[in-house]
């Protein structure tokens, strides 16, 4: 890399570092960290990431979180996601500059990549959530897995394969980065599409169409390895999160009306049924298509068709693995890949047409202090503030009512909208903008974690009894008495009790 290189990563890590400064002092618990914490600590043999297939992340999160012991501890555990990507933003970088390295107008879109990247909603949750901080190795050993292919099959010239030099490695990455995050595979895609959207490269249909089937293979391979794993591994059971479900066009619905719809937000973070939400999308796919038809012109429509349905198709197998299993449930952090190729195809159109170098300038200025601020704003004010005071508010409450002779603890959850109604922020599935104790399967985890510290004994903290309820007239309708063994801990008066200023 050339001076201005380094230059321009320095730049990125200085936003990342202004992006996540709070991140180094504050103290939060969010809600598959109570799981973990807690469980990987106090219950033996504990698998919580093996039965989704997930191997390699159970591993590593069991490690991390047997060294930790308080919520404080889990600080650090994010910080290594942080410094996980930092040490990885080279490597991205690197592989899209050689990507486009043949288009001089094309200069700055390794940089403007990355900055979209670390400002991204799937990147922020995987920073800013314990629970998702082996992305950083999952989607970077896919994409250079994807890059290695590439390189592999422009090198074998005019035959239909891949060296063997190009192929171990590729492959070994790829089942690594399945076996860490599923849906971290479809980066992979990222060398394929940009050297298929690159007006200067050579065989794109034989490279999309080798790539793919590498792409895939390599998937077939996971999935026996997937099967194999649940022999070795005992009292283990595949997820039903994951069966097979053959249904197009219901998938088909679910994919146009809402993982691409968020694909085209750009760091954006709008309620989900936003006036903003619903015409942006459209607006902004009949702007590709009509720029698509305008760049190849009328005497070469039939290439507007085959490129426009390319890109479509690429954008499809980014988010195969959500399409053809049971759940439909399209959060952030399953959107890294097809966020990236939907920004990198938008990209790359306005740097065709825009050849302005003081226009593009202005431009690029008005992206990164856009992106930036949407993420400070996203991580800041619509995650970390409310999670920050529930977990501040809920350890004090702990440290002032309970006492030993407490056996039961009667725990009644805030609503999934509590949190964006009393910060006055959008709510985004379950990663932004919501209470980390508002899930069924948190309060037991994380009130034991809580008696603990409280405490300073496991032992009481596993005997406590947990129940819960989804609102006070649930636990009103139960007929549960309030005695001197038990505890109420209702969760949406403690939390109107905080100040938001």
């Amino acid at each position: 890399m050339v001076r201005k290189d380094f230059y321009l990563l320095g730049i990125l890590s200085i936003l990342l570092l202004l992006i996540f400064l709070p991140l180094f002092y504050s103290e939060y618990i969010f809600m598959d960290e109570a799981l973990e914490i807690w469980g990987y600590n106090s219950t033996p043999d504990l698998q919580l990431f093996a039965d989704d297939g997930r191997l390699l992340a159970e591993m590593l999160h069991s490690w991390l979180f047997k060294m930790t012991d308080t919520i404080h501890d889990i600080k650090y555990i994010r910080l290594v996601s942080l410094f996980g990507w930092m040490a990885c933003l080279p490597i991205w970088y690197g592989i899209i500059k050689r990507s486009v390295a043949n288009v001089p107008g094309y200069e700055y879109l390794p940089f403007f990549f990355c900055l979209y990247l670390v400002t991204s909603l799937p990147f922020i949750v995987s920073v800013q959530w314990a629970t998702c901080m082996q992305f950083f190795i999952a989607h970077t050993a896919a994409l250079v897995s994807g890059a290695l292919i590439v390189q592999g099959i422009l090198s074998g010239g005019n035959k239909l394969r891949v060296t063997v030099k190009f192929a171990i490695p590729a492959l070994l990455l790829g089942i690594v980065s399945l076996f860490f995050y599923q849906s971290a595979f479809a980066c992979f895609l990222l060398p394929l599409l940009l050297h298929f959207i690159n007006p200067f490269t050579g065989k794109k249909d034989y490279v999309l169409i080798s790539g793919l089937v590498v792409y895939f293979l390599v998937y077939a391979v996971y999935y026996v390895l997937y099967k194999v794993s649940f022999s070795l591994i005992n009292n283990i059971q595949p997820s039903s999160r994951y069966d097979i479900y053959i249904h197009p066009w219901e998938k088909i619905k679910f994919f146009l009306a809402r993982p691409l719809e968020r694909s085209f937000r750009f760091t954006l973070l709008t309620h989900e049924d936003s006036f903003i939400s619903k015409i942006y999308y459209p607006i902004m796919l009949g702007a590709l298509a009509v720029a698509t038809y305008i760049r190849f012109g009328r005497a070469k429509w039939l290439n507007a068709v085959k490129y426009l349905a390319a890109i479509g198709f690429i954008f499809a197998v980014a988010y195969i693995l959500s399409l053809i299993v049971q759940e439909s449930y399209a959060s952030n952090r399953t959107l890294m890949a097809l966020n990236l190729c939907v920004f990198i195809v938008c990209c790359e159109m306005v740097l065709f047409f825009i050849k302005n170098k003081r226009l593009l300038q202005m431009a690029g200025v008005a992206v990164i202090l856009f992106f930036v601020f949407c993420a400070r704003y996203n991580f800041q004010q619509v995650f970390l503030r409310p999670v920050v005071d529930e977990t501040a508010a809920l350890k004090n409450y702990f440290r002032q009512n309970f006492h030993n002779g407490i056996q039961t603890v009667h725990f009644i959850r805030p609503s999934e909208d509590f949190m964006a109604e009393k910060y006055h922020v959008n709510r985004s599935m379950d990663e932004f903008g919501v209470a980390s104790s508002c899930w069924n399967w948190v309060p037991v985890p994380l009130t034991k974690q809580l008696v603990y510290e409280a405490t300073g004994d496991r032992r009481k903290a596993i005997e406590v009894v947990v129940k819960q309820w989804p609102d006070k007239e649930a636990f009103l309708k139960s007929g549960e008495a309030i005695t001197n063994t038990t505890l109420l801990v209702d969760v949406p008066v403690i939390m109107n009790s905080v100040k938001t200023n």
